[in-house]
């Protein structure tokens, strides 16, 4: 009956009350995070206090001293269930990014939210069974709901603003629209599954129906009347041009990638990283030698570095190079195919680079690792079997960031460098460029974590912005740097980073190759198995390369 207070003999959980003394809020989250999967399983007069208190670290006395009866508890975990993807909103800081990009991300978002947590579109479903009435008592989410429309308002205000949304409509409205386009795609997904297949929520069907939510919800506001506005109408078009190959790669990697929880720590992306490099991983050139390591001292601690070498015996050029990963993920074996192959294709050496992680090692002491290298290299040139005078240095992304600056410092250091390949660099953190608008969610890489991951590596913000050896665009004078080839992406949120780091270098008398990666995305080295075009790429750069260092 439900309200009843039962306080008969306890169950197993008795044997941990122990803990709850010590540590009442943990028990009261654990209680709430069970009572949400069994109420979204078996609804409010289904569910039992007893099933609950079983799967708990705690009893059912203990159960009714924190939330009074079965109702109450219920009330409370409809309350939890909200408030977490309330602050999950808070997280994204929207607040601080152009109203376009804040749209989507918002709407996007809720997408991902409602489809990874079905319990709480469960949950919402039974609220609405009973027609409201519990959540009608609580305070709690009345008020966590209205800091979603003042958000909302805050985007729509800016946006109207700047000219880009229509005037008339209200956040209300807004938030509507979100919700009914992304609750449908959880709470309908069995009953339209079995009527039409279940195309739809494959990882392709569902990424395909994230991106619409985020397009009718900005065709929606966006004013037609503009310039502004139809240039942001007429790039939403522009996205569906990503190649057929990639398009296959993101069906695989989104897939492996989903199994990664929600709030994921940067020590557990490391993990799934490796895991689906490992699994990913294509056949290594036979005659690519993989097996060689040293340990390389440097004042930003000791550095490992795996030598991938093509068989000839004679002296090779050598490529130092920096695999990406946002500065906190990634090693010489999640690039290992890129490497190989350009040890393969260019009959050369390639000393990969498993520089430190932030956070747990900030800036700088991935930077002198790598310039630490660069000097490692030249000092055992000969031992390594490398030619001094064909050493270059390249890198992807993160590792095209860091690339570029040790390139600065080798300048100064008088340490010669033939080239610089720079694959999608980060080369500042200027988010106003018009490629973090047109790509905000990637795919693959997407701007609302951007801020997060970068403070992770230097967390001092005029520090990010101001120190060339972070962020290479700043540097006072880019005259005397190496030939640099920079491959950019068209839907790559860095694209107009990298892009401007060439006009930089040709302004300062660099010669640089540009490669402006026609229908690609940020990361697209690592479709070399599903992208013809990817492979292409890595293939022209390598031409350059061997060139350069002929």
């Amino acid at each position: 009956m439900l309200g009843e207070v039962d306080t008969s003999a306890e169950q197993p959980g008795e044997m941990f009350r122990k803990g709850w003394k010590q540590d009442p809020d943990a028990v009261r989250a654990n209680i709430l995070q069970i009572a949400r999967e069994i109420f979204a399983a078996k609804g409010l007069s289904g569910a039992r206090i007893s099933e609950i208190a079983a799967k708990t670290k705690t009893s059912k006395r203990m159960i009714y001293y924190y939330f009074g009866d079965k109702e109450g508890l219920y009330r409370a975990a409809l309350e939890d269930a909200y408030q977490e993807m309330r602050r999950s909103e808070d997280a994204l800081d929207l607040t601080q990014m152009p109203p376009v990009e804040a749209l989507r991300q918002l709407a996007e978002f809720t997408f991902d939210h409602h489809r990874n947590a079905v319990n709480f579109v469960r949950l919402v479903t039974i609220e609405n069974i009973h027609n409201g009435e519990h959540m009608s008592r609580s305070d709690g989410i009345v008020g966590q709901n209205s800091s979603a429309i003042r958000l909302l308002e805050n985007i729509y205000a800016r946006g109207c603003e700047l000219g880009l949304f229509r005037r008339g409509l209200t956040a209300l409205e807004l938030h509507w629209h979100i919700s009914a386009l992304c609750y449908f795609n959880v709470s309908n997904r069995s009953t339209f599954s079995r009527i039409f297949g279940d195309d739809l929520f494959s990882p392709r069907g569902q990424q395909m129906l994230r991106r619409h939510v985020g397009d009718m919800i900005l065709r929606f506001v966006m004013r037609t009347d503009t310039d502004k506005g139809r240039n942001v109408l007429n790039s939403l078009d522009e996205t569906r041009r990503i190649l057929p190959g990639i398009l296959r790669f993101l069906d695989v990697w989104d897939g492996k990638w989903a199994s990664l929880a929600p709030g994921a720590t940067p020590a557990d992306r490391r993990i799934r990283f490796e895991a689906i490099a490992r699994e990913m991983r294509l056949e290594t050139p036979e005659n690519v030698e993989t097996d060689e390591e040293h340990w390389i001292d440097s004042p930003g601690g000791p550095v490992r570095v795996r030598i991938f070498r093509h068989a000839d015996s004679a002296p090779q050029a050598a490529l130092i190079y920096m695999h990406g990963g946002a500065w906190m993920q990634g090693s010489p074996e999640t690039h290992w195919d890129i490497t190989s192959r350009i040890a393969d294709w260019n009959r050369q050496t390639v000393i990969s680079v498993d520089y430190a992680l932030a956070p747990e090692h900030p800036y700088p002491a991935a930077f002198q690792q790598c310039v630490s290298v660069v000097q490692w290299a030249h000092d055992n040139a000969g031992k390594l079997g490398i030619d001094p005078a064909q050493i270059a240095i390249g890198g992807d992304s993160a590792g095209g960031n860091l690339a570029a600056a040790a390139a600065l410092k080798c300048r100064e250091l008088n340490l010669p460098l033939q080239a610089q390949l720079l694959a999608y660099p980060s080369c500042d953190f200027d988010r106003t460029r018009p490629s973090y608008t047109e790509n905000a969610n990637g795919p693959l890489l997407k701007v609302a974590g951007m801020a997060g991951n970068n403070a992770l590596y230097c967390a001092d913000a005029e520090q990010l912005n101001s120190d060339p050896y972070i962020a290479p665009l700043a540097a006072d004078d880019h005259a005397g740097l190496p030939p640099a080839y920079i491959a950019v992406a068209q839907y790559d949120p860095l694209r107009d980073s990298g892009a401007a780091y060439a006009d930089a270098l040709e302004a300062a008398g660099v010669p640089v190759n540009r490669d402006a990666g026609e229908g690609l995305i940020h990361g697209y080295l690592r479709a070399l198995e599903y992208c013809p075009e990817a492979e292409a790429s890595l293939r022209r750069m390598c031409a350059w390369l061997k060139a350069k260092c002929a």
